[in-house]
């Protein structure tokens, strides 16, 4: 009795887990969002929509972030919330933003020269990112 019942429990959590997978990460998926929001990505949003929209973006896009460039992403992420919590009236709010902005630049340049090797797709700077001239140490 008890081998069925450890049977129906573990059969109970297998459905539990399926149902609830999260999405996939792979790179084949990560390219193919690079590439459809690249546009996005580069324009400077002008509106807090805009902002939020971003935000939003790169939230759902961090979902299929293959592991080599999820702490990356996830970086330029919080970046963009960072950002958006700027008080404009405060300086040390806004030196914190700065500072935040140049903490992520070598997760901008990971990200960039990641999308190059693996997704063969230029996203140019990224965060002020440009491989071109980024130094290679």
């Amino acid at each position: 009795m008890s081998s069925a019942l450890t049977r129906v429990a573990l059969a109970s959590l297998l459905t539990v887990a399926a149902c609830g997978s999260a999405p996939v990460r792979s790179a084949e998926k990560f390219c193919g969002e690079l590439t459809a929001h690249k546009d996005e990505i580069h324009k400077l949003p002008q509106s807090p929509e805009e902002i939020s929209a971003l935000i939003s973006l790169y939230s759902r896009m961090g979902e299929v972030a293959p592991l080599e460039v999820q702490a990356d992403w996830d970086q330029l992420s919080t970046n963009l919330k960072t950002a958006n919590s700027v008080d404009v009236n405060n300086p040390a709010s806004v030196q914190g933003v700065a500072d935040a902005a140049y903490a992520t630049q070598r997760s901008a340049e990971n990200l960039v020269t990641w999308a190059h090797n693996t997704c063969g797709l230029d996203l140019g700077p990224v965060g002020g990112a440009d491989p071109a001239v980024t130094p290679t140490s």
